[in-house]
Parts: C-alpha cells; structure tokens; sequence
C-alpha cells in the first residue's frame, strides 16, 4: 500500500500528531539527530502492513502501518494505526436481510517503555492503550508490564496486568430495526457494557546459545454483557443471553531451537484453555524456520485447536425454552476443532548494501497464506499478511 494513500485514510492526521507528540516526550526534536553511545544513531522502523481474512459470509481487510522509535538509553515508542473495511451478510453481525453490507473500524494503540540497563539485573517497563471505535462498538484497554533480566539475561521473569472496557451497541442493516423478541424496542436504543481485568505471569529461560524455553500463566476476569446483541434462538423470538461473568486461565509454553549447520529453527508451541463456563481447549502448534539464504527465509507452520462445549449450549438453536436461563447461537460455544497450516515468505534487502540507500537496504518484506480447516458454524477460513518494514 502507497504511503500517500495511507495519508489519505481517516485518522491518519491523528496518528501523525501522537507520533510527534511521543518523539517529543522521549526528547528528540523532529527532523533531528542525536548520536547513540552505543550506534551513533538513533533507531527506528516504520511498518506497512495488509492483513486479510475471509470466511462463508465475512471478509475483512485491514490496512495498518506501525511507526516504532527507540532513542538513547533504552527508551521505546510504539504507534499502531489500523483500518477494517467489514463486507459481511451474518445475521450475527447485523444483517437482518440476505443483502452485504460494510463497516469501517478504526483501531489506534500507543506504547511505550524504558529499559534501566545500568543494573546489574536489567529492569524493563513497558505498557500502553489502545482505542478502537465502530458504528455500535467502542474499545478501550491498557496494560502494564515489568520484567527483570537475571543471570546475564539468561533469565527473563515479567508480569503483565490489562484492563478492558467495551461499549456495545447495536446497529441493524435492513429489516425493522426491531430487537428480537422485544416488541416495541428498537436496535437503537441498546447500550451494553463489558469490563475485563487480566493478570499473567511469565519465564523465560535460555537453556543453551541455541535453545529457549517459555512458560505463561493468565487469568481473566470478563464481566458485563458477553453474548452478541445480534444472534437470537427460537426463530429470531430470544435474543442470545450469557452469563454475565466468566473466570478464563490460559497456559502457554514455547521451545525454541536454533540449529547452526542447517540454519533452521525449530519451534513446538502449547496452549490449553479452561473456564467456569465448562469450556476447555488444547492448542498445539509446530513452527519451522529455514533461512535459504542469508537473504530469504521460509516458515511452515501447523496449529491444532480442539475445545469443548458450553455448559449451556445446545447444537440445535431452536431446542431451547423461554425458561432456559441462558441460549446461545455463537459457533464458539460449541465444540469443534481447526486444523491450520500455514506459509511465510521473509525477504531481507540486505542484498543491496552498498547499492542503495541504508533505509532499502535495511527493509524486509514478508508475505503470509494460512489455511483453516474448521468443523463449526464458521466454516473454513483464510488468513493471509503481508508487510513492508522499513527502518530509519
């Protein structure tokens, strides 16, 4: 995507002001220099980037660039501006008649971070927000997260603490406006709230020069309004209702291994997941790297996600009762399981050194296609990427 065009893409002058405003509070004059005790210079990286996916009734486009700086003495910003352009016809995203329609969200986040690294265990601070705002959603979170390098950075210990706040509204494409089930209530009136708290813990540890090992732990606290305003049971007589509250623990683990003679990295990935909502879900996934060169690199992946069912869901929509506490149209409460697999594409313009300026010269190009095999309502899926980095 042309940067001019980006230029023309709503927000765009916002996240140009937040990117002058962060340089300025690092403390370097735009359009200036400073030498880096270590480079002589200062470092940053500005990241153009599509990203694509499509399903049976959805396809969403996303246009996002990504400007990070990193001045002298470890001070880190980080601006993210995103666009989706939603073409979807899903009764649960909206749409009332078999007819496409398109929405437009706009996703903005700020981060930022120091690293004290005149310590004999180097501390890392790093947070940020981020805002995201649709016709009948808005979205707000920050984070907090400090971690510590131990044993010559052998050993990284780090916390993480996130809040959320959603806003939901609704907002139907077609039809008579009318909430399901409700006489007499319009779309228009709904108001919804959903707040979040997540807390997680995390080590990582380099066991050798060429293998690395992780482990997390996450809790999530969900509390509001958790269910779509746009899916209903019965025929369209009930509109979805969860519970209100939901206790999610997350595991992960990462093995990394750098073999030198074949310049391969081998990486096993795994997640499990479990709620009080009876839900419960494995997740492992294998990563191959391969450098073919010293300027191409390739990487095969397969994921495998396989979960169980809600306590309250019922495969058929329209076998639930008026009595029935709680009912549930969402393909993610059901059980079912996804086989991926996917490819990615690194080029570094390292080729060009001496032949072109620095900043070509230090860009990369990747570009990635995965493939999704799901058993449930969504059917399968495609997720493809691709991204232009630039530093500077």
């Amino acid at each position: 995507m042309q940067l001019t065009a980006l230029r023309r893409c709503p927000g765009w002058a916002f996240v140009r002001v937040l990117l002058v405003a962060g340089i300025a509070l690092l403390g370097l004059p735009p359009g200036g220099s400073h030498a880096d005790e270590v480079t002589g210079t200062w470092t940053g990286d500005v990241q153009l980037r599509g990203n694509y996916y499509w399903d049976r009734s959805t396809r969403v486009v996303a246009p996002e660039i990504i400007a990070q700086l990193e001045a002298p003495q470890g001070s880190r910003l980080r601006v993210d501006y995103l666009v989706d352009s939603i073409t979807s016809a899903s009764i649960a995203a909206g749409a009332l008649e078999d007819t496409r329609f398109n929405e437009i969200r706009h996703d903005v986040s700020i981060k930022g971070g120091h690293e004290f690294s005149d310590r004999e265990n180097p501390v890392d601070l790093w947070g940020g927000t981020r805002f995201s705002k649709e016709p009948d959603y808005f979205s707000f979170s920050a984070f907090f997260q400090p971690s510590i390098w131990l044993a010559d950075r052998a050993t990284r210990l780090l916390g993480r603490v996130t809040y959320l706040h959603d806003e939901i509204g609704q907002n139907f494409r077609g039809g008579t406006q009318m909430r399901p089930g409700e006489d007499g209530t319009r779309g228009s009136d709904f108001g919804e709230r959903l707040d979040a708290v997540s807390m997680a813990v995390g080590w990582e540890q380099a066991l050798t020069p060429t293998l690395i090992f992780e482990v997390a732990y996450d809790f999530t606290v969900q509390s509001g309004f958790l269910a779509n305003p746009y899916r209903s049971v019965l025929g369209g007589q009930r509109p979805e209702e969860h519970p209100d509250l939901r206790l999610r623990n997350l595991l992960y683990s990462r093995v990394a291994w750098y073999i030198p003679r074949s310049r391969t990295s081998l990486q096993a990935i795994y997640r499990s997941y479990f709620d009080d909502w009876s839900i419960s879900a494995i997740n492992p996934e294998v990563r191959i790297y391969q450098e073919m060169s010293p300027y191409f690199q390739t990487r095969l992946r397969y994921r495998y996600y396989k979960q169980t069912s809600a306590f309250f869901y019922k495969n058929d929509p329209n076998a639930y009762t008026f009595e029935d506490r709680y009912v549930t149209n969402d393909p993610k409460m059901s059980a079912f399981q996804v086989n991926e697999v996917g490819i990615q594409f690194l080029v570094l313009g390292s080729f060009l050194e001496g032949r072109a300026h620095r900043s070509i010269a230090g860009a990369q190009f990747d570009i990635s296609f995965n493939y999704r095999w799901n058993t449930n309502a969504f059917g399968n899926q495609v997720i493809s990427q691709a991204g232009l980095r630039i530093p500077f």
